[in-house]
């Protein structure tokens, strides 16, 4: 359980410097298979989100089917006409839908996408419930902070009004292996946290690419 006196604005100890922060989630698949959704593996590839401790019942998806994505992407293949018509009639264009660039790994990015990859025991086995935008409440957010000790998830409200915050999680960077871009998506905000044991976990920046270049930065230097 959290301590009561961390229940506000977070920042870290004396002796301890805050390296960057953003607001991060779990990942979401952008390719026709794994579309709008998410998973939680072990290394055998099967679905471990029954298994994670203290994780509340969520959402359990399946890779959609051809005629899945023929149907939706139909839909949104004479939607984006429609407003085409709509917005050549008035003299404006559409925003155009970002490409999805080329997989530089399909197993895990268009066959399937896990955001957590964990055998029993590992770290990534270890983070937060409250990651998953489909678990938590919406007027919730989820943070993550580098300092130039630890690596941490933090809680709040997306209230601006509210200082109110929580660490959910956190690990010494030196179980951190690697922070890595995984431009593979829309808005190429996705990367990825490979920890010591192995075991890792895949989440897209809402803050953009600044988060992300710190993070890869700072983890590659080695500040630890």
């Amino acid at each position: 359980m959290i301590e009561p006196s961390y229940r506000h604005h977070w920042k870290p100890p004396e002796g301890e410097e805050l390296v960057t922060r953003g607001r991060v989630s779990f990942a979401t698949g952008a390719a026709g298979r794994v579309e709008g959704r998410r998973w939680f593996r072990d290394t055998e590839r099967r679905d471990i989100q029954d298994e994670l401790a203290g994780w509340p019942t969520g959402p359990t998806y399946r890779p959609r089917s051809w005629f899945d994505r023929v149907v939706w992407d139909g839909v949104v293949t004479v939607s984006v006409l429609l407003l085409t018509i709509v917005f050549g009639l008035l003299g404006g264009s559409p925003a155009q839908p970002e490409g999805l660039g080329t997989s530089e790994d399909p197993e895990n990015e268009e066959k399937d996408f896990p955001v957590v990859w964990a055998g029993p025991g590992t770290i990534a086995r270890t983070l937060p419930w409250q990651l998953d935008p489909a678990r938590r409440p919406d007027t919730d957010i989820t943070e993550l902070a580098l300092t130039d000790r630890r690596l941490l998830v933090l809680g709040g409200l997306k209230d601006p009004g509210d200082p109110w915050e929580e660490v959910l999680w956190e690990t010494d960077l030196s179980t951190v292996t690697a922070v890595e871009r995984r431009p593979f998506g829309v808005g190429g905000r996705d990367f990825r946290i490979t920890f010591t044991d192995g075991s890792w976990c895949r989440l897209t920046s809402l803050e953009g690419q600044d988060l992300i270049h710190q993070l890869v930065t700072t983890v590659h230097d080695g500040v630890r």
